[in-house]
């Protein structure tokens, strides 16, 4: 039995420490780590669109930089050494262009057009007088740059062609009439002919219109002076002048455009002259919705003045409007990316408005102020414990002259938590006065003085007839209080008071008739030798009401049964 012992021990000594070591070869392996993905190349030279490849091969060749503007090219066959020489060969075609690089796409992946395959775009063409050459530009996969934008290597090789074909043209008839001196002299990348020409083109331009607008209002002003009229021109002042400044634009910019001044100066003056016009048109669009307002505001000035102010506000509405429309507008005519400046002005204007809680609250009481028609210009008011008349109704507050001439602003978020009175539109005004008369005053003057007023009341001219009352109320102390209540037919405060100081007086005058008098705050005190009450009378009432009690036909008003 030990004989077979020892063989299973020795076999169990070399199994166990075997098993932990297979157990650790069985771990599975730890997984390598993600590589990332390598950042997308940039460009440095702006080619990843087909606007800022061709606007960046303008900028460089205006800087006479061939070398880097020969980067945007893409080589002919065999002729990789001469591109930067095809590069200055390309600015001497510029007058031969004709195209808008600023309609170019500004998208990385461009535009689909007919006849061309995707990732080609037509920039222009290049036209002389025996050729034209279209100017495509390609996307291509640059190892060191990514995707990337180039003129084709067609367009490329028939720039020597189409400039020699410039350099065999006869001169403009412009640069035959200037001097040759100012024809090779340049500046900026242009000659002082062309600079000439240019300053010549302003006042040309406004001297134009001048005549243009002359020569349009010469029938009418013939027709004037026949009929002996007075001569009024077809367009109102203010809409004349917007009309003007437009026309004057758009006569510079066809001057310009015949000057052919450099490629790269005629994209970033087009947009100025663009950015000029949108403004003029602004302004021409103002003029026409004021005199709008100004019409809808003078007819209901004459009536009721319901929708004055509301016009008011829609005005100022509309201005804002016009200028961020305006802005906009200028923003993509320079190239911004007005989605992004969007978006973050929505982000923006959120925080905005956060902030601007109290603000955003006037607002939007000022227009719920105007919309509900609740107070009006002119309007006089009582808000709290001030009353005045309203001078001014902005989408912020409300301005108010008190009686004091002190100017009281009040934010239009506040009136809604304020005691708001408008005594706009009052046709009548209350007149309520109470009055008391001495305790001694017997009853037969009392009813005197009450028919009397009562009487005046309805006879006064000034008085609302129907509704006015006076009546003996209670006794107060040792008087008898009495109360008025009748309608001034006005509702001007100033003559009101004067209709109720009249009442006033004249029941003065009445309760002096009557032979007695207004009683002041008195106290009345009984002496002590005074009896206070008649006794005959009274033991005639004791007995009358004892007898009536005799007999059970009296009975104490709450006493039990």
């Amino acid at each position: 039995m030990s004989r077979n012992l020892g063989p299973a021990v020795a076999l169990f000594i070399l199994v166990i420490p075997a098993t932990p070591s297979q157990a650790e070869h069985s771990k599975p392996a730890p997984a390598p780590p993600a590589q990332t993905e390598p950042a997308a190349p940039v460009d440095s030279l702006g080619r990843e669109t087909p606007r800022g490849a061709m606007m960046g091969f303008l900028k460089y060749q205006q800087r006479q930089d061939y070398g880097i503007a020969s980067r945007y090219l893409q080589a002919p066959p065999g002729q990789e050494a001469h591109l930067a020489e095809r590069a200055k060969e390309i600015g001497e075609l510029q007058r031969a262009f004709n195209g808008n690089i600023g309609l170019l796409s500004d998208d990385p992946n461009g535009t689909i057009e007919p006849g061309l395959p995707p990732g080609q775009i037509r920039a222009g063409v290049w036209s002389t007088s025996k050729t034209i050459v279209d100017v495509i530009l390609v996307r291509v996969d640059d190892p060191t740059s990514g995707k990337i934008w180039l003129i084709s290597k067609e367009s490329v090789a028939s720039v020597p062609k189409l400039d020699a074909e410039m350099a065999s043209e006869a001169p403009t008839a412009a640069d035959q009439i200037m001097p040759a001196a100012l024809n090779r002299q340049r500046f900026l990348g242009m000659s002082l002919a062309r600079w000439l020409g240019w300053l010549l083109s302003i006042p040309i331009s406004f001297g134009l219109t001048w005549l243009l607008a002359f020569f349009l209002a010469a029938p009418q002003r013939i027709r004037c002076k026949l009929e002996q009229l007075p001569f009024r021109p077809l367009l109102h002042t203010r809409v004349r002048m917007p009309i003007k400044c437009m026309v004057a634009i758009l006569l510079h910019s066809f001057f310009v455009y015949l000057l052919q001044p450099p490629l790269f100066y005629r994209v970033y003056y087009a947009r100025l002259m663009a950015a000029l016009l949108m403004g003029c048109l602004v302004w021409l669009l103002s003029t026409i919705t004021d005199k709008g307002f100004e019409a809808a505001m003078n007819r209901a000035s004459k009536q009721d003045k319901s929708g004055e102010w509301i016009l008011t506000v829609m005005q100022r509405l509309t201005r804002a409007l016009l200028l961020m429309v305006a802005f906009v507008a200028v923003l993509v005519m320079f190239g911004f990316n007005v989605k992004t400046m969007l978006a973050g002005l929505g982000i923006g204007g959120l925080a905005i408005a956060l902030a601007a809680q109290k603000t955003l609250e006037n607002i939007i009481g000022g227009v719920s102020l105007l919309m509900d028609k609740a107070v009006h210009v002119g309007d006089v008011c009582q808000i709290g414990d001030q009353r005045g008349t309203v001078e001014d109704i902005g989408l912020r507050s409300l301005k108010l002259r008190t009686i004091d001439q002190n100017l009281l602003v009040v934010p239009n978020g506040a009136l809604a938590q304020m005691q708001f009175e408008n005594m706009r539109g009052r046709t009548k005004l209350l007149i309520n006065q109470t009055f008391a008369l001495r305790i001694e005053t017997q009853v037969e003057q009392l009813r005197f003085v009450l028919d009397r007023v009562q009487t005046m009341l309805d006879q006064h001219p000034a008085i609302e007839r129907g509704t006015s009352r006076v009546r003996v109320t209670n006794f107060v102390g040792a008087a008898f209080a009495m109360e008025l209540f009748a309608y001034g037919t006005t509702g001007d405060w100033t003559q009101f008071t004067t209709i109720r100081q009249d009442v006033i007086l004249k029941i003065a005058e009445i309760v002096t008739a009557s032979g007695t008098q207004f009683a002041a705050p008195t106290q009345l005190a009984y002496l002590t030798g005074d009896a206070g009450v008649d006794l005959r009378k009274a033991s005639g009432v004791l007995r009358h009401v004892t007898e009536l009690q005799t007999s059970d036909i009296f009975e104490v008003p709450g006493k039990t049964p």
